[in-house]
């Protein structure tokens, strides 16, 4: 009998390849493990809205963790379990220094993924839609001078900042982790996460294994990145792939093969299974 009861995957540079998919190694591994009872759980820096065809091709029914732990939906239902807000006025404070800077960003709420203009990251997705039936597709509205007044209604889960170098990601995590009602981390390369404070994938898995009884020792977690750090502390069976950041091999109990390598499919096959 298979003794974990989830299996937590970060998506990009765990999950996802650098073509941004899911390797068939990768999907037939998940699988196998649904198949023997192992609910299978995405936990990404995104929002759950930008993974949706993922959800779909994995054939994933509970629960999706996204915004770095600032969203808990239930997937078959869309009802959100958990959420955590910025602050309306540190939101419209953080868009009014990218205008005046001219930094890209991403805002993430419930329904929709609004987006500076021009921006690359909004018009991937934008391509994206394209392709996607109706049901898969990313609702995306831009703002700009002109519209910023309404940033002050939206309901903000979180702000992705995009920089041209890791010096520049520096500098904008020391202004902003001045903030006490914030938890600013970085997620990949050149990009930084902006959410609330005590936000991470870490304290989202707590809330939902208390919500439905599941011991966190009996959890398996793949990551990546700096945004993965709470949640290895937390579960029993941390596995960082080869491409990851340092400080999360330090936190895990295997390093696997890299996400390029379908490293969680060599892992679930020779560490798991």
């Amino acid at each position: 009998m298979m003794q974990y009861k989830w299996c937590v995957c970060d998506m990009d540079g765990t999950l996802l390849n650098s073509e941004d998919a899911i390797s068939k190694e990768n999907e037939i591994a998940l699988k196998e493990l649904q198949q023997k009872g192992v609910e299978v759980i995405i936990a990404s820096g995104r929002v759950d809205l930008m993974v949706k065809r993922f959800i779909k091709q994995l054939d994933l029914k509970g629960h999706v963790i996204s915004c770095n732990g600032g969203l808990i939906r239930n997937i078959e239902t869309g009802k959100i379990l958990y959420s955590k807000l910025i602050d309306k006025e540190i939101v419209r404070g953080i868009i009014d220094y990218c205008m005046d800077s001219r930094i890209d960003f991403l805002m993430y709420t419930t329904s929709i993924v609004y987006s500076s203009r021009n921006n690359p990251r909004a018009e991937k997705y934008e391509g994206l839609n394209k392709v996607l039936s109706e049901d898969l597709q990313i609702s995306i509205k831009y703002i700009d001078k002109e519209s910023i007044e309404m940033v002050n209604e939206l309901d903000t889960l979180k702000i992705l900042l995009v920089c041209n170098n890791h010096e520049e990601v520096k500098l904008l995590e020391k202004k902003f982790s001045k903030y006490d009602s914030l938890t600013v981390v970085s997620s990949a390369n050149c990009v930084l996460d902006i959410m609330a404070s005590n936000t991470s994938k870490g304290k989202a898995l707590k809330i939902l294994s208390d919500m439905l009884a599941v011991d966190l020792n009996k959890v398996i977690a793949f990551g990546d990145n700096y945004n993965d750090i709470e949640m290895f502390q937390c579960v029993g069976m941390p596995i960082a792939v080869d491409n990851a950041v340092e400080a999360i091999k330090l936190q895990s109990k295997y390093v696997t093969k890299s996400n390029d390598e379908s490293g969680i499919a060599y892992a679930i096959n020779n560490f798991i299974l």
